[in-house]
């Protein structure tokens, strides 16, 4: 008989953004933003899932969930230069359902919503001058962020289970966020999106 299961992971995604004026508000100009790129960000959680049906499974769990982007500029006419990588924090409630074959070994593909909770903005800045000096500094800021977003996301993996109740499970992952990150008074309006990996441990209950 299939019984339920609480897992933890791991996940791993190669985040990036959608970014366009507000036209709602007083748009920004994207300046150098425009040459913003992939950032590899890190998040993990745990949560439980059981059967709907041999072939159907319900997924409930909670995540520390990050997104972001990443920029770099060097200079051509000097030794200096300056990046920064942004990562946006949330604690999430993904939902899923999944449909699965198989039974020691499992393949599963699924979609879900992930309701997303801002908890905080932070920016990492390293520089280099032209004298050499490396120097860095951080921004953390809580403001002028949707407190409450969501997310759809849709993986497709592989997990093998033993006797003893223990299984492993490995899946690939992709998440668009639905809503504007920022608020309605922001210059930009910021949707994060991305493509990564989950790892995890089960444990049937």
């Amino acid at each position: 008989m299939n019984r339920n299961q609480a897992y933890v992971f791991l996940n791993q995604t190669n985040s990036f953004r959608s970014l366009i004026p507000n036209e709602d508000f007083i748009p920004g100009n994207l300046g150098e933003k425009k040459y913003e790129k992939v950032l590899k960000t890190y998040s993990f959680g745990l949560g439980l899932k059981g059967f709907l049906h041999k072939n159907v499974i319900w997924d409930a769990g909670l995540m520390y969930l990050q997104n972001g982007e990443q920029y770099e500029f060097n200079s051509t006419t000097s030794d200096s230069s300056f990046s920064y990588q942004n990562y946006y924090k949330y604690i999430a409630m993904p939902v899923k359902i999944n449909f699965t074959v198989g039974h020691k070994v499992r393949v599963f593909g699924g979609v879900g919503l992930v309701p997303q909770l801002f908890l905080n903005y932070r920016q990492n800045q390293q520089w280099e001058t032209t004298l050499g000096s490396r120097e860095s500094n951080k921004i953390e800021s809580k403001d002028g962020f949707n407190t409450f977003i969501a997310s759809v996301a849709y993986n497709l993996g592989i997990s093998l289970h033993s006797k003893n109740g223990y299984g492993l499970f490995i899946s690939g992952d992709y998440r668009a966020q639905i809503q504007n990150g920022f608020n309605k008074l922001s210059y930009f309006k910021h949707k994060s999106s991305g493509t990564g990996f989950s790892i995890g441990i089960t444990k049937e209950i």
